[in-house]
């Protein structure tokens, strides 16, 4: 239930505040005073499109907060409980600002929100019916959903829609795999014959820079050779020009001169070093002298590896320490290829039993549909003769079209038909329909909905257009009657219908150096005075009065 709504800078709604009662709320005004703008905030504050022309001109942004009681409401609570957004003493508050040039902004019990969410929660909170609902009426897909929630399959209608889903896209990924699949299997094959080429090399990066040094060295052992041997005879094998025969002749001089001078003994002993460092070297020297044979053999296969190599790398557009890289990458997108790929036979497999699980969800839903067809057919006929369309017949017809095709509502398409006469045809209801019949068929199929709504509000925004006179009469009565177990909220400009409120409010235009709109709740004899408004016109006689106070006299209490 609606406890109260605050409005402020929406349209020509200024600030109003509204609480409302439980039972039958009636909302009267003159024509243009802005009846429907507290229906339409509401309706936005529920997660309605929003646009920025809806602020009241000069301000920054319009706010519209409401508070609804749910604690007569379990799907709302298990709502809010599910998405953490629980308040207090099973209150529940929600709040929307809009501006004129940004996202508008929605909290739930304070805390910030999707506008998805508040969509949800309004879902739950209350069941509008617009000025229009009786166009929206002629619809397929409305009269679908109508009859979907008077069999309450709308959550079996949502998981039917999502495997209709699964199959378009298992079966465009089928048509991909099967036309993609000799593409897919050249790309494969390629790829291994690649893979098995490079894993035969055994590129290194670390391989070819060492055979890259040895080829050099092998390429020039001559030069190495001959160039080591004469280094060996200057250091240490020539007999008496060498440089270690120099370095011991001049040890031993310096030795001698030392028993003269001992300080001479310090520079003999650093001469004997070099000497020590010198044989090292010539040591080592001897050692790469010796590595230095021709080895025809070994530089043939380094020839080769260093070939081959090349050979791969000019083939591969890639220098040859990158080949290991290359086969790395390659191999990561052969294994990711061949775990990907989609075969189409497991895909027919998949596709076939995601048909199965859609003809059985299908079928199930067509079986709740012709079920619920006859209760509501029924409903909705037990209504029509005291709306004054005794002599119509409603008729809800499922017809299945396009058989085979997977559609996100299922087999059949609904239609609504009226036969408006008996001796007239059944016919749509665009075809069978005045505007005045549609208008009272639309209020008899949401008068029957209504009573299964898991809503606690109803809200109804001048449905009751087209009528008058006794069934005017009726249909406030059937009104105040759905009120006995739920809020009902109806904008009417029929005084028939707003003599059956147990509460009324009036909304009045004040004109201005800016337009406002204003709300009262009428006490006994401000609704004679309104009732008197509507029955006649501006200037109200004792007449009307007389007339108003015996509407009001014959309401049911």
């Amino acid at each position: 239930m609606i406890n109260w709504i605050d409005v402020r800078d929406f349209v020509v709604i200024k600030h109003v505040q509204i609480s409302f009662e439980p039972g039958f709320t009636v909302i009267t005004g003159e024509t243009g005073a802005g009846k429907s703008v507290v229906v339409d905030a509401l309706a936005m504050l529920l997660g309605g499109r929003a646009s920025g022309d809806l602020v009241r001109s000069g301000s920054e942004h319009a706010e519209i907060q409401a508070d609804f009681d749910v604690s007569a409401l379990a799907s709302a609570r298990d709502w809010l409980i599910q998405m953490e957004l629980s308040g207090e003493d099973g209150e529940c508050t929600l709040r929307r600002l809009v501006y004129p040039e940004k996202a508008s902004r929605g909290f739930i019990n304070g805390r910030p929100v999707a506008i998805q969410s508040l969509r949800e929660l309004g879902a739950l909170l209350t069941d509008i019916h617009g000025q229009h609902e009786h166009h929206r009426l002629l619809q397929r897909e409305v009269q679908r959903a109508v009859l979907d929630d008077s069999a309450d399959i709308r959550e079996d209608v949502e998981a039917l829609a999502e495997s209709a889903s699964q199959i378009s896209q298992l079966t465009a990924e089928l048509a991909r795999a099967q036309s993609g699949l000799d593409t897919h299997r050249e790309r494969e094959a390629l790829l291994r014959h690649q893979v098995d080429e490079l894993s035969t090399l055994e590129p290194d990066p670390e391989e070819y820079v060492e055979i890259g040094q040895k080829h050099t060295r092998l390429s020039h052992t001559q030069e190495l050779a001959q160039g080591t041997w004469q280094l060996l005879q200057e250091l240490d094998q020539a007999e008496t020009t060498s440089v270690s025969s120099v370095l011991t002749r001049a040890a031993g001089r310096l030795n001698d001169l030392a028993a003269f001078d001992t300080r001479l003994s310090a520079l003999a002993d650093q001469v004997d070093g070099l000497g020590a460092q010198l044989a090292e070297v010539v040591a080592a020297l001897q050692g790469h002298s010796d590595d230095y044979a021709v080895e025809p053999d070994e530089l043939e296969r380094i020839n080769q590896r260093l070939g081959a190599l090349h050979d791969a790398g000019r083939k591969y557009r890639v220098p040859p320490e990158a080949l290991k890289a290359l086969l790395d990458e390659m191999s990561q997108e052969l294994d990711t290829l061949t775990a990907t790929v989609n075969d189409p036979q497991s895909l027919e497999a998949e596709l076939d039993k995601a048909r199965r699980i859609y003809d059985k969800q299908a079928k199930m839903i067509s079986k709740a549909r012709q079920k619920a067809a006859q209760d509501l057919e029924k409903k909705v006929n037990d209504q029509l003769p005291s709306l004054g369309l005794a002599a119509s017949v409603f008729r809800i017809t499922l017809r299945e079209e396009d058989a085979g095709e997977h559609r996100p509502w299922g087999l059949e398409n609904v239609h609504f038909e009226l036969q408006s006469g008996p001796d007239l045809p059944f016919a749509p209801l665009e075809r069978a329909a005045s505007g005045g019949e549609l208008s009272r068929v639309s209020l008899a199929i949401q008068l029957t909905v209504a009573q299964a709504t898991p809503a606690s509000s109803c809200i109804y925004d001048e449905v009751d257009v087209g009528i008058g006179g006794r069934v005017a009469d009726i249909v406030g009565q059937k009104l105040r009657a759905l009120a006995q177990n739920r809020q009902i909220l109806c904008i009417t400009h029929l005084p028939q219908v707003a003599a059956q409120g147990q509460h009324h409010l009036r909304v009045t235009k004040l004109s201005g150096d800016a337009t406002q709109v204003e709300l009262d709740t009428l006490d006994p004899t401000g609704r004679t005075e309104e009732l008197a408004r509507m029955l006649g016109g501006v200037e109200i006689t004792a007449k009307t009065r007389a007339h108003a106070e015996e509407l009001l006299s014959r309401t049911v209490t």
